[in-house]
């Protein structure tokens, strides 16, 4: 891997961590979901500080040029977190519709009760 595609794979992860990093300080992202963001950026940078690791991995796994398997790398990390994300926003799906649920089955109840009250037969 050359100078300048160390340097800018250094740079792109710099800038993710640091975007993450504002996001978490405006409240427009959770600490929990900070952390995995900040550790794939870490992961990134490390790599492309490292390159003589992504050329033993590009080797190990059979890829010419080790760019291409910083490439790989970064696209399996962004399908862990895709996947991770996924079953989150299945969980919360889950338990919104539980909610709706039970908000539909207490203003029933409330309406009942208040017709009840309305005609004391």
């Amino acid at each position: 891997m050359t100078i300048s595609q160390r340097l800018i794979a250094g740079i792109a992860s710099i800038l993710v961590m640091a975007l993450i990093v504002d996001l978490v300080r405006r409240r427009k992202l959770r600490e929990e979901y900070a952390l995995l963001w900040l550790a794939s950026g870490l992961v990134m940078l490390l790599v492309s500080i490292f390159s003589n690791v992504v050329a033993w991995l590009a080797r190990l796994i059979g890829i010419e040029h080790p760019a291409y398997a910083l490439f790989v790398i970064a696209l399996f990390v962004g399908m862990v977190l895709a996947i991770h994300f996924t079953v989150v926003l299945s969980k919360l799906t889950a338990h919104n519709w539980r909610l709706t649920q039970e908000i539909g089955l207490i203003r029933r109840q409330l309406e009942e009760d208040s017709s009840r009250k309305e005609d004391p037969s």
